[in-house]
């Protein structure tokens, strides 16, 4: 039986608290040079500092030492890599429980069609709507049929994250045509709230999102909080040496 949600509330604090805010996302994974507990505690801490009021964050050892210096709201996720599948945003009831355990205000996974690890994505909703029915969840998505598919589960928020990063969507952008992917969402979003996230470099860019009325806020990672994608984003438009 195919689980579609129904659900006939919400947490309408926490929803309304973050209708038009700039979520900042602080995020560090593998190899990567801030892939640090204490460097991301204190990159998140001076985001807050700057006026972040929303969090995205993943891997458990990080989320408790940010959750150490801050208080503000938490979408918290896990990134792991499984061998038989491209899904690695909290891509198992394991990473969900984890997450449940660290008591994140929402809980982001994937929500693309791609062949998932273990447990189908109805599988991981029903259980949450089942045993935390209160809990608040993300879906990220890549494409409008991801979108169509999370709006009928029933998620509380639903993002653009993953388009771009998977095999159908290689090459787009959230912002290309002057906003045309997002403009066409409109009519695809009814319950859920969307959020915006991904291609985001400018505040004017942050402004012009939020000013559509079926964007329900933003999200900016790299822009903020990756000091070697900012500055790659930098030497990309500049002139290169001669003789290079």
């Amino acid at each position: 039986m195919q689980y579609i949600y129904q659900r006939g509330g919400d947490n309408i604090s926490f929803t309304s608290e973050i209708r038009k805010k700039l979520i900042v996302s602080c995020q560090a994974v593998d190899d990567e040079i801030l892939n640090d507990s204490y460097v991301l505690q204190k990159i998140a801490l001076a985001c807050v500092q700057g006026g972040a009021e929303v969090l995205r964050l993943s891997q458990v050892e990080h989320i408790k030492a940010i959750k150490e210096v801050v208080n503000v709201p938490i979408i918290g996720l896990i990134k792991k890599h499984y061998e038989n599948s491209e899904v690695f945003i909290t891509p198992t009831l394991a990473e969900v429980k984890q997450l449940i355990a660290l008591q994140v205000d929402v809980i982001a996974l994937d929500a693309t069609f791609r062949n998932r690890p273990r447990e189908s994505l109805e599988e991981i909703v029903e259980y949450l709507r089942t045993n935390y029915p209160d809990q608040l969840i993300m879906a990220d998505c890549s494409e409008i049929s991801d979108i169509e598919n999370a709006e009928r589960l029933g998620f509380d928020f639903i993002a653009t994250t993953l388009r771009g990063y998977t095999s159908q969507t290689v090459g787009l952008g959230n912002l290309d045509n002057n906003y045309q992917f997002v403009k066409e969402l409109k009519p695809v979003i009814n319950k859920s709230h969307l959020i915006i996230e991904g291609g985001i470099w400018y505040p004017e860019q942050v402004k012009d999102l939020l000013s559509f009325d079926h964007v329900w806020a933003v999200v900016v990672g790299s822009a903020i909080t990756r000091p070697q994608v900012i500055t790659e984003h930098f030497m990309k438009i500049l002139p290169k040496n001669e003789g290079e």
